[in-house]
């Protein structure tokens, strides 16, 4: 059995899998700390985990921190934080320099191409990132914005007397909190609209819009024609554990 682990920028999520079942249950944490159940939680799996497989985008010092706790709750077992290749997983990475591609976004585009096609990925998180991926697994290239939370919160620190943000969606707003609600979401579905049609001419064909991220639902209602897929950074990071060659965790 595999243990693995995202790490984000405002959550870490973890679960187990085997090469049978593949991913169990995700459980998910928040927080700027680990738990303080997060231990404990890997601890009750000592003995049954042969190896612990981690994506993260935090610092070395976070990273340095989950694998004290590691070897605290499941001692001698192998942790690997994968880092993103030029090439795995029937994906080829568009980055000139390849382990500066984001491995979040690396392996939810693997989860992706499980079902080959034209996709466009935007992750909703911290950041809004978006990619696109043929269908014969070449990755375009992507962007990288705020995301309508971190659009919010900069206006609020960079802005006086800013009322604070409804939960009121309109093209036409006629009262600030309105306003900043309906700027932050609907500047996000605006790029991703823009986006999708530019990548729509490379990709061959109008492509497959899929939202991820816990930031998603709220581009969803004005994006009726996207698929809504979670855990993908998860899902990806189980194909490179069972992959019959997976490539080295560092590449």
């Amino acid at each position: 059995m595999k243990l693995l682990i995202d790490i984000g920028n405002t959550r870490l999520k973890w679960t187990t899998a085997t090469a049978e079942a593949r991913l169990a249950e995700p459980a998910a944490t928040t927080g700027p700390a680990w738990p303080d159940g997060l231990h404990d939680a890997f601890a009750a799996l000592r003995g049954q985990v042969e190896d612990v497989l981690v994506s993260s985008v935090v610092s070395a010092e976070r990273e340095a921190e989950l694998q004290a706790l590691l070897q605290a709750a499941v001692p001698d077992t192998p942790v690997a934080f994968v880092r993103s290749p030029a090439a795995a997983l029937g994906v080829r990475n568009a980055y000139a320099e390849p382990e500066r591609l984001g491995i979040d976004r690396f392996l939810a585009l693997a989860a992706l191409q499980a079902r080959p096609r034209a996709q466009v990925l935007v992750s909703v998180g911290t950041a809004l990132t978006l990619d696109a991926l043929a269908a014969d697994g070449r990755h375009l290239g992507g962007l990288i914005a705020a995301s309508p939370t971190l659009a919010r919160g900069a206006l609020a620190a960079a802005t006086a007397r800013l009322q604070p943000p409804s939960r009121q969606v309109r093209m036409l707003a006629d009262t600030t909190a309105d306003a900043v609600q309906s700027g932050a979401v609907l500047g996000a579905v605006a790029l991703t609209e823009r986006f999708r049609s530019a990548a729509a001419g490379p990709l061959g064909g109008w492509p497959a819009l899929i939202l991820t991220g816990g930031g998603a639902g709220e581009l969803a209602p004005w994006l009726p024609d996207a698929e809504r897929i979670e855990d993908l950074v998860l899902r990806g990071l189980a194909r490179w554990a069972f992959a019959p060659s997976p490539p080295p965790a560092g590449a």
